[in-house]
């Protein structure tokens, strides 16, 4: 009897579902790593304040001004799309900490979800996807400060400039590129300057060196491309005109913090060298380094497909590091955007690298092969020890302590009164926004708690006073018994 036929298209789908099983749990690791054990506090820059813009949101209606203590906020210009999501997060879940978070924590694992697909689809190798996702993971710079897990813009921001990257990799290749496939990218390229402003389209112009490099500029000179480049404009136009006719000043402000004023003069503090963005790369902002630095000697081991996506990956690296040692004020986190193609370059010149050895063992490919082995190890012990055993130091760290402190608080039958002289900031004379985006979270939770900006400042009757600014905070326990008993804080009966 003849063995039976092998049912058409059975292995097709076995390698879709056993891809999907890898994708689920990498994506599931992730989320372990990136947002499992004890909850930062709330940051300084930029989260506190954009927890104020969305609670103030949240309270009095969703529109497109964002406020700071009652009035338009133009210091932070942003526009609001991550702040409506977190008014959502917030009517859906509550008033929390982690409501806030959420949008920016699926943002993330969205981002590894796109990585890992776009690998995969490119590569046809899901290791190679899982191994770019790794190498994402591991990287401080996406767990840090306005990383994963905070409520910064910058999550939002890496997802949607990946997801239209990614898309316009497919279309560019193809000489009539789906309408739909450009309608896409041309909703996340939106989604991304109305997360960021400008930022979000300055990742782009690494689309433009690799169509110049490759010779391939005269394909976008097509009506379809014009016509999506015609709705975005539109569409961000619309959102201008809308928000200045709502609030004016709106425009003038956001040219200067978003766009002017960053490019000529540094609104970030002291101006950084040239070298800033290489120093931190080097330094370990990335995981692995070195292997984007070695991808043109693994070229000849890539696929056609592989090597494109890699000189792909490179421009758009490259640019956006171009671009952003240009502008005068420079942080860590505004080159975030280049770090998934960091990842997935550096996950294919690693599957090169290993595909080069098990068909030629050379000198070169057994040295490059050392070097990869090397550059992962050390991207997951870095990644780790980052993550677990290193306890990251940031700026506004002691007023992060307001939320354990009014915690112990909150049952306690007198009044609080937070006691915090802040410090001077564009204007203001006691800025203290963590401080009072825990005031305005623990309003939501019906508990009242008042603010003065020195310990002899009036309050009616029997009150806690309570502090986590070092000085105040030693004043207040001269005058009684610590009852809050947080670290760094005190809180005593005062009248």
């Amino acid at each position: 009897m003849p063995p039976p036929l092998p049912i058409p298209g059975l292995p097709h789908r076995t390698t879709r579902r056993r891809d999907a099983i890898v994708g689920a749990g990498v994506l599931i690791l992730s989320a372990l790593f990136l947002f499992g054990g004890p909850a930062r506090p709330i940051v300084l820059w930029d989260e506190s304040r954009n927890i104020i813009n969305a609670l103030e949101m949240d309270r009095r209606g969703l529109g497109v001004v964002t406020t700071w203590r009652g009035a338009p906020d133009l210091w932070n210009t942003k526009p609001p799309l991550m702040i409506w999501l977190m008014v959502g997060s917030v009517r859906l879940f509550g008033a929390s900490v982690l409501a806030l978070r959420l949008p920016g924590m699926i943002a993330t694992l969205g981002t590894i979800a796109v990585v890992m697909a776009f690998v995969r689809r490119t590569t046809g190798s899901i290791a190679a996807g899982a191994l770019a996702a790794a190498f994402l993971v591991a990287s401080p710079a996406l767990f840090g400060e306005h990383g994963a897990g905070t409520a910064d813009y910058d999550s939002l921001l890496v997802f949607f400039v990946t997801a239209y990257l990614v898309l316009l990799f497919g279309a560019i290749h193809r000489a009539r590129p789906m309408v739909s496939t450009l309608v896409l990218a041309g909703g996340c390229v939106v989604g991304a300057m109305l997360t960021k402003g400008v930022a979000g389209a300055m990742p782009g112009l690494g689309v433009g060196t690799y169509l110049m490099l490759t010779r391939r500029l005269p394909r976008i000179a097509q009506w379809r491309y014009g016509a999506i480049g015609a709705a975005i404009a539109a569409a961000v136009l619309v959102f201008l005109t809308v928000r200045e006719v709502a609030a004016p000043g709106y425009l003038a402000a956001s040219w200067h913090n978003d766009v002017a004023g960053r490019l000529t003069d540094s609104l970030v503090g002291a101006r950084k060298p040239p070298t800033f963005y290489l120093a931190i790369l080097w330094a370990g902002y990335f995981s692995a380094p070195l292997l984007p630095i070695v991808a043109p000697f693994a070229w000849r081991a890539m696929p056609g497909r592989a090597r494109a996506v890699s000189r792909y990956g490179l421009c758009i690296v490259g640019t956006l590091l171009v671009t952003t040692t240009i502008a005068a004020s420079k942080l860590h986190h505004y080159i975030l955007p280049a770090m998934p193609f960091m990842a997935i370059v550096a996950a294919i010149v690693l599957r090169a690298i290993w595909r080069g050895i098990r068909a030629d063992r050379d000198t070169v490919g057994i040295a490059l092969a050392i070097v990869g082995v090397l550059c992962t190890a050390l991207a997951i012990e870095r990644g780790v020890v980052q993550r677990y055993v290193v306890d990251p130091r940031y700026e506004g760290a002691a007023s992060g302590r307001y939320g354990a402190l009014f915690d112990r608080l909150a049952g306690q039958p007198l009044p609080i009164v937070a006691v915090d002289p802040g410090f001077a900031n564009h204007g203001d004379p006691h800025y203290t926004p963590v401080l009072h985006a825990y005031r305005l979270l623990w309003r939501r939770r019906r508990v009242r708690i008042g603010w003065a900006t020195g310990p002899g400042d009036r309050h009616a009757g029997p009150a806690v006073l309570a502090s986590c600014d070092p000085p105040t905070a030693a004043m207040l326990l001269r005058r009684g018994a610590d009852i809050g008993h947080v670290a760094g804080c005190a809180a005593v009966v005062g009248r």
